[in-house]
């Protein structure tokens, strides 16, 4: 039975690589309208997937809270992640890892990221909610802690002892503002009754779709691909403005580290036993208790 299942594997990563080299044909012809990261992280999830007999992505996990047709329109619709230059963390299972030291990962450009420094796999929560002939995929983000870096205030704060001083009088700490502990983020997709899919992300309290103004509380098109903020991880779709908003992709157009959606674990929130989870400060609110989890077309994020 083992040197069955092993030529199968053997077989199985054949038929990948031929495909691969007629796709790559089919990319050279195309051009830079590939997106070739993404393409990437596929092809190489799903050999090592192969070679191993298998790759526990969550696929039984959320045929069993969904069906099997939902299943697959979230692992079709599950974003690529891309992080701006300096963001270590990757977003990790809850139940698993609560510090940083386990979520960080090599903040190297060129990586494609899954599992962090500790072995942590890069995990994002799912929900599916329907409304108004509408279907919405919620895809959260739990992160370790969040740390705003807007203008490098966060070094600002550290080189800075009267701030400190002041924070301490006013708030009885002198750590830095912009810092807590569970940092929880989100990407949603919309889908009409047509099929036509809109996408956003948060950032700082509300949604949106570009990081420009004009893209606040908006959805858009979607581009396959959020960007993770360092530090804060506010997302936004990248997209450049100055031209037309024409999306921006990794290794095209961006050189940062990624984690590509085919090697992704998706668990659905649905399926947790919510009282586990214990917020690390007062005031963090995981996605259950967020107004969005129930009335999707929510701004507040």
């Amino acid at each position: 039975m083992r040197s069955e299942q092993g030529q199968a594997a053997i077989e199985w990563i054949g038929l990948v690589l031929l495909a691969a080299l007629a796709l790559g044909a089919a990319a050279g012809v195309a051009g830079a309208s590939v997106d070739g990261r993404s393409f990437g992280g596929f092809l190489t999830h799903r050999i090592v997937c192969a070679a191993r007999g298998g790759c526990d992505d969550g696929a039984t996990g959320l045929a069993a809270a969904y069906g099997p047709s939902d299943a697959q329109l979230l692992r079709r619709h599950a974003p690529n992640l891309a992080y701006e230059p300096g963001e270590a963390q990757l977003p990790v299972d809850w139940r698993e890892c609560r510090e940083r030291r386990c979520a960080d990962a090599p903040d190297d450009r060129d990586l494609d990221a899954h599992r962090s420094h500790a072995g942590r796999r890069a995990t994002v929560y799912t929900r599916v909610v329907r409304r108004g002939g509408r279907t919405y995929l919620q895809y959260w983000f739990y992160y370790p802690d969040s740390n705003s870096t807007f203008a490098g205030s966060d070094k600002l704060w550290r080189r800075s002892a009267l701030a400190q001083l002041a924070g301490r009088a006013v708030r009885g700490s002198s750590r830095y503002p912009g810092y807590h502990p569970d940092d929880w983020e989100a990407h949603h997709v919309r889908i009409d009754r047509r099929g036509g899919v809109a996408v956003r992300s948060t950032s700082h309290g509300h949604y949106q779709w570009c990081k420009q103004k004009a893209c606040r509380n908006r959805w858009g098109p979607p581009t396959g691909w959020t960007r993770v903020s360092r530090g804060s991880h506010a997302g936004h779709i990248p997209l450049d403005s100055a031209r037309g908003y024409r999306r921006r992709l990794p290794g095209r157009d961006m050189r940062e580290r990624t984690t590509t959606s085919e090697g992704i674990r998706l668990i659905p929130l649905e399926s947790l036993g919510r009282r586990r989870y214990r917020p690390l400060e007062e005031g963090i609110r995981p996605p259950w208790r967020k107004r969005v989890y129930r009335d999707p077309e929510s701004d507040e994020s």
